[in-house]
């Protein structure tokens, strides 16, 4: 019993300890590593105008792929979050809290899959990602669904091991629907109900879950039935005929060589071809645990479900930009941790070699994100001179027109922010 107890502690100051280093790694000379520029500070704006008024709006900013736009989800969390701290770098402070909070969930979702010890393995992957900590400062709505791609799957994975009540069925729905008002992208994770409805057969649940994505969507329903339903007509538009507008190579061959092992890579900070080997390691040590007869439930329904996402997303025929794929990040991140935990040999865990592997290759693009932004500095510089020149004074700004200049008012914006 004491032996246990001082593991358990062991294991808790362990955590801990990869918790601290994911907050150093996320808030390391804040606020200078913020991001500036006209869509992050639009949305930062949104986010402190709508905590001052009290305003709460129905939609949330266009997507980059044609004229329709997200839910507004990503909006009220900079507003609540505003009203409860109410500082200029709050939506930046509240996208880095998260950041951290979501090394706890992977931590969660390692123990359940696990034990405590994956779990840790899991959280630290995620804790020293240079994917995860760029996303920590970076002011975007598809950084923010980072935190409930997470949640989804931790939650997922409660009412797989337990017996739960139907307002978990609920959460997990709603979860999911506002991971979808911050990315439509997200919209992969709605396996997730299908699955507990496939195995556990409880159709009240799954209606549940349904009802709470249908919550999360009320603000848009209404913006909707007040604007001639923009947002849908124009999603059906692109489906039908927009989407033709942008070709990009979609064979298999591309999909499977290139695209993973490159996604792969991105998500650890590694080079490709040692996101590769881990892959090959990942699926070497999958065949092993299914020879062996060691696959669990939970394992191989969340298999299926990024299975699911893996065809899906085979079928996208838009640009497949890592940055709006951050909800199948917490898959890499479990799959990498089972192939350094299954890989032994005579009771020696060889997979256990990729843990400094990981380290030493992420290590330098961790370093140069750890650097105060050159951009941020000028704008910082800048303001600080007007300060020091005019001192007391308030100032109109106008930037050229766009005859003379780009359409791009990062600067500007970024002035009148600070």
């Amino acid at each position: 019993m004491i032996e246990f107890l001082k593991k358990q502690k062991l294991q808790f100051y362990v955590l801990l300890g990869i918790i601290l280093l994911g907050a150093f790694l996320r808030f390391y000379n804040y606020p200078f590593r913020y991001s500036l520029g006209e869509e992050t500070i639009r949305d930062a704006v949104i986010g402190i105008e709508g905590a001052r008024q009290l305003q709460f709006p129905l939609t949330g900013s266009f997507s980059s792929l044609g004229p329709f736009t997200f839910g507004p989800w990503y909006a009220y969390q900079l507003i609540i979050f505003y009203l409860i701290v109410p500082f200029v770098y709050s939506p930046w402070i509240y996208l880095s809290i998260i950041s951290v909070l979501y090394i706890f969930i992977m931590y969660k979702i390692g123990k359940i899959l696990g034990g405590q010890n994956f779990g840790l393995i899991v959280s630290f992957i995620a804790a020293i990602s240079p994917a995860q900590i760029i996303s920590a400062t970076h002011l975007t709505s598809h950084n923010n669904t980072n935190f409930f791609a997470a949640l989804s799957i931790w939650i997922f994975l409660v009412l797989l091991t337990k017996n739960k009540s139907k307002w978990w069925n609920l959460l997990l729905g709603f979860i999911i629907g506002v991971g979808m008002n911050l990315h439509f992208q997200m919209g992969g994770l709605l396996i997730l109900p299908f699955a507990l409805l496939i195995y556990k057969k409880r159709f009240l649940n799954f209606i549940h879950s349904g009802l709470g994505i249908g919550i999360s969507f009320i603000p848009m329903l209404i913006f909707e039935m007040n604007n001639h339903w923009f947002t849908t007509r124009n999603i059906f538009f692109y489906l039908t005929e927009g989407k033709n507008a942008i070709y990009v190579p979609n064979r298999w061959l591309f999909y499977v060589r290139d695209f993973w092992p490159a996604f792969w890579s991105d998500a650890l900070g590694v080079p490709v071809w040692l996101g590769n080997v881990i892959i090959i390691l990942f699926i070497i040590s999958l065949i092993w645990l299914g020879w062996k007869r060691k696959l669990s439930r939970n394992l191989v329904l969340l298999i299926l479900a990024f299975l699911f996402n893996f065809i899906l997303l085979r079928y996208y025929w838009g640009p497949r930009f890592f940055g709006y794929l951050n909800f199948l990040r917490p898959f890499v991140f479990i799959f990498t941790a089972l192939a350094i935990v299954n890989l032994k040999y005579k009771k020696v865990y060889v997979g256990l070699i990729l843990l400094p592997l990981i380290i030493f290759f992420s290590y330098p693009r961790t370093l140069s994100e750890l650097k105060k932004d050159p951009y941020s500095m000028w704008i910082h510089n800048g303001v600080n001179e007007l300060e020091k020149k005019y001192p007391n004074n308030k100032f109109a700004l106008y930037t050229c027109s766009t005859k003379y200049n780009s359409y791009y008012n990062g600067s500007a914006f970024s002035i009148l922010l600070l």
